[in-house]
Formats: C-alpha cells, sequence, structure tokens
C-alpha cells in the first residue's frame, strides 16, 4: 500500500465522476485534501470538520494563493459510495481493529480522528485498518480504509 498525506483513492473513479470547482481566493488545495464549497459562498477550499457543504476530495493540487476567487479550478472526487480512501488517522490513538465499524470524523483536511464519532452531513466508515510499521512511519496512528457515507443532518 502506498502511504500518502491526505485522503488516497483505492477505488477505480469510472468516466466522467469528477467534478470540478472554482477555488477561493488566496487558497491553496492539495491532493488528497477534504473540500468544501458552502463555507465560502460557492468557492472551494480545504476543511477541517465534516459540514454540509463537503463535496468531495481534492484529485489534484491546486495554488490559488495569488489569485482572485475563482481564478483557478480544482477537480474533486464526490463521496461517492462505492469508493474507498485510504486516510491517515490524526488524532486518539494508534488504530486497532476496534475501530473497523466506527463512523468517524475528520481531524484536518487530510485526517481523520477516530474518536470524533459524530460527523455532520458526512462522516467515514471504516472498513479495515493500516498499522503496520510501514504505516505508523508514515502517520504515526496508522491509516484507516474507509467510505464516504451520508448521515442525517439536523
Amino acid at each position: 500500500m502506498r502511504y500518502l498525506t491526505g485522503f488516497d483513492c483505492i477505488s477505480r473513479v469510472q468516466g466522467d465522476g469528477l467534478d470540478r470547482f472554482p477555488v477561493a481566493a488566496a487558497t491553496t488545495i492539495t491532493k488528497g485534501d477534504a473540500v468544501d464549497v458552502a463555507a465560502n459562498s460557492g468557492y472551494a477550499a480545504g476543511l477541517t470538520l465534516m459540514t454540509t457543504g463537503f463535496v468531495g476530495i481534492a484529485a489534484e493540487t491546486v495554488d490559488n494563493s495569488a489569485g482572485a476567487a475563482g481564478a483557478k479550478y480544482v477537480q474533486v472526487i464526490p463521496p461517492s459510495a462505492g469508493l474507498r480512501f485510504s486516510v491517515p488517522v490524526e488524532n486518539n490513538a494508534l488504530i486497532t481493529q476496534a475501530a473497523v465499524g466506527l463512523f468517524v470524523d475528520l481531524e484536518s483536511e487530510d485526517g481523520i480522528d477516530i474518536s470524533d464519532v459524530t460527523p455532520v452531513g458526512f462522516g467515514i466508515k471504516i472498513l479495515s485498518i493500516d498499522a503496520s510499521t510501514e504505516a505508523v512511519a508514515a502517520a504515526t496512528y496508522g491509516y484507516a480504509i474507509g467510505r464516504f457515507v451520508s448521515c442525517n443532518i439536523a
């Protein structure tokens, strides 16, 4: 398995499976970041907690740090039910088999918090884990493999 910083789509995205959004002013989005559009009046930026404006995972890095809103666009992998992602665990503790089945939130735009089981809009359902020596060398708490799942919005 490859160990990237951020979300890594390990499923095959079919055909015209990517969405495209204008990037917010003075913003850089890194490949593998979770992307939100609601907090920025319809412009894409990274997010650190799941919101109803979550639109997916950046499929590329886009540097609009010196640009106006909409000067550049980012391609995003939507949170489709069939896609699996590998993602670093950034908070709480080394991931264990007991995490399988948990429904968790983000810790940052490119990692999850296995202790936060109250996501809004979407969450990550953990299907398997990687706490191998190689995984822990790349990310202190290992990696989760999971899918995005829509949840009820209050």
